[in-house]
C-alpha cells in the first residue's frame, strides 16, 4: 500500500517536471547568440506598435554619445528578454541604445530589426549600422551594432555586453548582413 501510494503521487507530479524540464530546455536553447543558442520565440503576439521614421536624421555628434553608451554597458550580464542595465539580451540591448541615444522606438526582436532599414555590404559599414547573424537555424537571430574597424557591441548569452570582431571565424560563418537606420548631417558646431 505504500509503495502504491508513493508511486501515485509521484505520477501525479510528473506531468509538472516535464512541463518545468520542457520550459527550461526552450529558455537554455532560445537566448541570444553568442555561445551557440538563438533567439527563436516571439516577445509578443500581434505587433501593433509605432516605429520610429526611418532613415533617422541625426548629428555626427552622436555617433560619439552612442559609443559612450555602449561602453557604459560593457560587462553588463546577459538576461534572456532583458531590456536594462539588470540585464540584457541582443535586440533587448539594440533597443536600449537606440532608445537611449536617438530616443529611437524599434522592433524588438532580432528577425524584426532585421526586417527594417536598408541593407548594406559589409565592407561600407559605419559606426551605428545593425549586423545581423544566423547562430542556429535558417532565421536570423542574433544582432550587435557596428562600431569600427569591423568590431561591433553586442549582448552575448554567454559573456553579457561585450565586442566580437567581424573577421572572427565564428561571427564571418554566421554573419548574414548589415543594416543602416541613420543618416549623419554634419556636426554642431
Amino acid at each position: 500500500m505504500h509503495i502504491t501510494k508513493q508511486m501515485s503521487s509521484r505520477a501525479a507530479g510528473l506531468p509538472y517536471l516535464l512541463r518545468y524540464a520542457l520550459v527550461c530546455l526552450m529558455l537554455l536553447a532560445s537566448g541570444c547568440a553568442g555561445g551557440h543558442s538563438s533567439q527563436g520565440v516571439k516577445y509578443s503576439g500581434k505587433n501593433t506598435k509605432t516605429y520610429t521614421r526611418l532613415p533617422m536624421r541625426v548629428h555626427e555628434d552622436k555617433l560619439m554619445e552612442l559609443l559612450e553608451n555602449i561602453s557604459s554597458l560593457f560587462g553588463i550580464a546577459y538576461q534572456y528578454g532583458g531590456t536594462t542595465r539588470r540585464g540584457f539580451d541582443c535586440s533587448g540591448f539594440v533597443n536600449y541604445i537606440y532608445q537611449k541615444t536617438f530616443n529611437a522606438r524599434l522592433p524588438r526582436t532580432s528577425r524584426d530589426l532585421a526586417r527594417i532599414g536598408r541593407k548594406v555590404p559589409i565592407k561600407k559599414l559605419r559606426r551605428g549600422d545593425l549586423v545581423f547573424f544566423r547562430i542556429n537555424g535558417s532565421h536570423i537571430d542574433h544582432v550587435g551594432i557596428y562600431l569600427d574597424s569591423d568590431l561591433f557591441a553586442h549582448a552575448s548569452s554567454s559573456r553579457g555586453v561585450t565586442m566580437g570582431n567581424l573577421n572572427n571565424r565564428y561571427y564571418k560563418k554566421h554573419f548574414v548582413k548589415g543594416v543602416r537606420l541613420l543618416e549623419i548631417k554634419g556636426s554642431r558646431r
